[in-house]
């Protein structure tokens, strides 16, 4: 269990023992149940506002009950001055409890936008514009995103975040010694990435004829088009994206 949530169930367990105070006297409870309470109130607050970067700040000081007089049984206290202590509590639980069902609800949403991963062919471009001009989906490339003294890998695994869907140029960028055509070595990284990142389903490959195919992807399924018409993918790339932007 992490700290803050073991501050929580503290919160949660002391708002209890606040609830469950007797007041044989009226609206007026004896010290024995509430003094106790009292020095761990202050605790928690304490730790609310210095463990949870700033979400519990405008929770009120408030002051703490004081002696209203004394019975056989001890000191008394009034109850009006305990509820407010009772608030502060109830408050933060339910702001926390409103967070936890917002990012849960933030989670499920399936950001509307399409990542564009490529190697040195401008062919990318084309992609681009056709997607966003012609589809009217909202795409991201990552070399058009601030760099923000982020590393290349720290800068995919932020921006990648902000995408759904992955579209993978393949062209044949990089010649082997023995004349074999391949992709850049960063798509072929991409490729595995984004397929675990987003799911098999949400990653298209589109394919320059003459580039070699790995045999760790074989069996996925890609759009071939010939060399420099990247256009030709545009028909099966519609439909694709119709079924995973649904």
């Amino acid at each position: 269990m992490s700290k803050q949530s073991i501050i929580l169930a503290k919160a949660a367990a002391l708002k209890k023992s606040f609830e469950n105070i007797e007041y044989p006297y009226g609206a007026r409870c004896i010290g024995a149940s509430l003094e106790p309470l009292l020095p761990r109130y202050e605790n928690i607050v304490s730790q609310l506002k210095s463990e949870f970067n700033g979400i519990f700040d405008d929770l009120p000081d408030l002051p703490l009950p004081v002696t209203i007089g004394h019975s056989n049984n001890g000191r008394l206290y009034q109850k009006d001055t305990i509820n407010p202590l009772v608030n502060n509590l109830d408050y933060v639980l339910e702001l926390y409890s409103n967070m936890r069902i917002g990012e849960k609800f933030e989670q499920r949403q399936k950001p509307n936008r399409i990542f564009i991963s490529h190697g040195r062919s401008e062919q990318w471009r084309q992609l681009q514009s056709y997607i966003e001009k012609d589809l009217e989906h909202n795409t991201l490339e990552l070399a058009q995103e601030a760099n923000l003294g982020r590393t290349i890998l720290q800068k995919l695994y932020e921006e990648s975040g902000k995408c759904s869907i992955a579209i993978i140029v393949m062209t044949g960028d990089d010649i082997t010694e023995n004349g074999e055509i391949r992709a850049r070595e960063n798509v072929m990284h991409e490729i595995g990435f984004f397929q675990g990142l987003y799911g098999l389903n949400n990653v298209v490959l589109l394919h320059e004829s003459g580039v070699n195919i790995p045999s760790n992807i074989h069996g996925l399924v890609y759009v071939p088009f010939p060399k420099d018409t990247i256009e030709a993918t545009f028909g099966a790339l519609h439909r694709e994206l119709k079924v995973m932007m649904s």
